[in-house]
């Protein structure tokens, strides 16, 4: 129900894969940071974008005056702290509070209460999240500058644009609150003063979000988490 083709991640992993080459042939001569991955505690931040949806289940059958609907994803942009503890030499327990923000889109076949024609009605959801997220890095041996790693990730979230409290039939109601899972492959370069670490990451929400206000716009929509897949650069 996300749409996010994997093609427009290309580039940026190909630019990965130059950066690798690049910083393994530069550590020939001395490797940067030598002595980085024996820190115990470090701190950083992160910007990101991505491309924020949804997994729904329409109803097994459409109330009245509901035909169909659509998801259209927007992307959003992410800030955030990291604080990173080392476990071992490879695996990191990190926290990274971050901020969110961004808008969806359900595109209703319906009619439309106003005038009684049936029409392609938008719903627009604004969101403004705060995530919490708990984060487990597990990463390769360093070769020269640079190693892939894996991460996951459990997280609650706080959505501070939530209208499930207001009534009013023009909005689509969205809890404000949720948890999820998070799973991210990427790189940690290592430069001269500090260390960059891009990551593929996808959010899987597992609350339901769905708010059913009477409004039939709801109802044809019982199951709704979030989805969202983009990038995250780490600077730490």
């Amino acid at each position: 129900m996300l749409r996010y083709s994997p093609m427009k991640g290309i580039p940026i992993i190909g630019l990965m894969v130059a950066l690798s080459c690049g910083l393994h042939a530069q550590s020939v001569q001395s490797p940067n940071l030598p002595r980085y991955d024996q820190k115990q505690v470090h701190f950083g931040f992160i910007l990101g974008s991505q491309n924020m949806g949804f997994h729904y289940r329409p109803d097994t059958q459409w109330p009245t005056g509901v035909f169909g609907v659509e998801l259209v994803p927007q992307w959003g942009y992410t800030v955030g702290i990291v604080s990173d503890l080392r476990l071992n030499n490879f695996m990191n327990l990190r926290f990274v509070p971050t901020y969110s923000s961004g808008e969806r889109q359900l595109i209703f076949d319906a009619i439309d209460p106003s005038d009684n024609q049936r029409k392609s009605i938008v719903r627009r959801m604004e969101s403004s999240l705060i995530v919490f997220p708990l984060e487990l890095k597990v990463k390769t041996e360093r070769i020269g500058n640079h190693r892939w790693y894996v991460l996951g990730a459990i997280s609650g979230q706080l959505d501070l644009a939530s209208k499930a409290k207001v009534i009013d039939d023009r909005f689509f109601k969205l809890q404000a609150s949720g948890y999820g899972f998070d799973v991210a492959l990427g790189m940690d370069f290592y430069f001269e003063y500090f260390k960059l670490s891009p990551q593929f990451r996808i959010t899987i929400g597992q609350s339901n979000l769905h708010v059913d206000d009477g409004t039939a716009f709801a109802q044809a929509i019982p199951l709704l988490q979030t989805r969202s897949v983009g990038w995250v650069f780490a600077f730490e």
